[in-house]
């Protein structure tokens, strides 16, 4: 990969500020949401239409809905609103990303990487049951796959498209590639890695205009606290790292695409069955992509995916 040329705008900086208008722009736009959100709640309860079946689960959801969703979903709003501007900026365009033929080799690439990644992790999930670091739920539903595949496949395109695609190709153009992979691997981690600790939450009653920068500055804490930055941080960064490797060998999504599709399946997937019994950071955490045994996993996928996986 050569050095970008003197004429060549970096992209990096660009990448960082959009980032940090993405950040910025949902700790404002929280608060209005959040009250927003209170005052549907609100107009639903005394509706004529509040015996209607979506409009109770509507109404639901925004009950349960506490100040640290709107943030989220805030975040998520300035993304998208952005996009469109950040992609003008930079001049994001189709032949960024890579070929998508053959489309039958493609297939095989998918499907090996997704019967990888959600095989190990599953695997290693039954292990975490017995040794007693969870246990099943009474209530666990085995053929209940719709909303693991659904996020699966969602998660995959969508983010193999955006950054192993778009903003990968568009790193490439200015940066030697150990270096954009890298760049594009904190970001990746960083983006995933944006929430506040587990079980943190201000009540509906403190909510004030500043509570989205609260938000903010408990995330801040957790990237302090070293058991939880090696534990979750660090295996983000390896999932990253490993769709972008294989990105680079195959010349193509596929097999990155079937990857991260099966690693949220597995963590999906086994979350809706069983329940965390105690705490074992920084080896296993809560959840399937926390601690230090699932960033070991995820290095290992990736080395049997390399050697699996054809290069281009």
């Amino acid at each position: 990969m050569q050095a970008a040329s003197p004429s060549t705008s970096p992209a990096l900086p660009k990448l960082l500020l959009y980032l940090l208008a993405v950040i910025f722009g949902g700790a404002l736009l929280s608060v209005p949401l959040f009250h927003l959100g209170k005052a549907a709640q609100g107009w639903l309860s005394t509706s004529s239409l509040h015996d209607i079946g979506l409009v109770k689960w509507l109404q639901a959801e925004i009950e349960r809905a506490q100040f640290t969703r709107y943030f989220n979903r805030a975040v998520l709003v300035c993304a998208i609103a952005f996009i469109w501007p950040f992609m003008r900026w930079v001049r994001l365009e189709r032949s960024l990303l890579p070929a998508w033929r053959p489309f039958a080799r493609g297939l095989r690439q998918w499907a090996m990487g997704f019967v990888l990644a959600a095989g190990l992790l599953l695997a290693l999930g039954f292990l975490f049951l017995k040794t007693g670091a969870y246990q099943l739920r009474p209530d666990a539903r085995w053929w209940k796959l719709g909303e693991p595949l659904t996020a699966a496949l969602g998660a995959g395109i969508v983010e193999e498209f955006f950054f192993r695609g778009l903003l990968l190709g568009l790193l490439l153009r200015t940066m030697k590639e150990t270096k954009a992979l890298l760049a594009l691997t904190f970001v990746f981690a960083f983006v995933h890695f944006l929430k506040p600790p587990e079980g943190w939450q201000i009540s509906d009653a403190a909510v004030t205009w500043s509570s989205g920068f609260v938000v903010l500055k408990q995330i801040a804490v957790g990237f302090g606290d070293v058991h939880f930055l090696l534990a979750e941080f660090a295996t983000l960064f390896a999932v990253g790292w490993v769709l972008a490797k294989m990105r680079m060998q195959t010349g193509a999504l596929w097999a990155g695409i079937g990857l991260h599709g099966g690693w949220v399946f597995g963590l999906k997937y086994f979350s809706a069955l069983t329940s965390y019994t105690s705490d074992w950071l920084p080896w296993i955490g809560s959840n399937l992509k926390v601690g230090l045994m699932p960033l070991c996993t995820v290095l290992l996928t990736g080395w049997i995916a390399s050697r699996m996986q054809r290069p281009r």
